[in-house]
């Protein structure tokens, strides 16, 4: 009779190996060194994203202040988006359009500390799903947007995109520009 021991060799070499547990890391400073668009720690965008190697690309206003920076995985045409981080001052977008946007998206509402904004998730054309912030000052005049691709491999993405708001918040919507 086969002893309990090699029953149990035969059953685990036969099954199949088990799904790795969720990527719980915490992006930790998304400013820390080093940085890509002169903003975001490059650690903080690898984690978010899931991607190795990528490109980021910064755009900056007239007066050389921080508009926003896309993470691609390569610049082809067929190049995966990862991150997009955008600061509106203007906002294009007025109280009822921001309201109809989180409604439509069943969006969360932030935490009462960030302030007005709220989080959700939409598809875009590609049939991927995207993890969203935005954050508004109390006078609707500027708009802060994160929107991360979601597919870093068990990460929390609609968390990452919050967390990177709460970090660039101070930086980027609540100082005067």
């Amino acid at each position: 009779m086969a002893s309990a021991l090699t029953i149990f060799a035969l059953v685990t070499a036969c099954s199949s190996p088990p799904t790795p547990p969720p990527d719980t890391r915490p992006l930790g400073n998304a400013t820390a060194a080093p940085q890509e668009c002169d903003l975001i720690s490059a650690n903080a965008i690898k984690l978010a994203t899931g991607f190795d190697d990528y490109r980021a690309v910064a755009t900056k206003g007239d007066k050389g202040l921080f508009v926003s920076c896309s993470v691609v995985e390569d610049l082809s045409p067929e190049g995966k988006l990862g991150l997009v981080v955008e600061i509106f001052d203007p906002s294009p977008h007025d109280s009822v359009d921001l309201e109809n946007t989180k409604v439509a998206t069943e969006g969360t509402d932030l935490p009462a500390e960030l302030g007005p904004g709220f989080v959700a998730r939409r598809m875009n054309g590609e049939d991927q799903t995207i993890a969203f912030v935005y954050g508004w000052t109390p006078d609707y005049e500027r708009l802060l947007t994160i929107n991360i691709v979601e597919g870093a491999p068990g990460r929390d993405s609609a968390a990452d995109a919050t967390e990177f708001f709460r970090q660039l918040k101070p930086l980027l919507l609540d100082k005067p520009r």
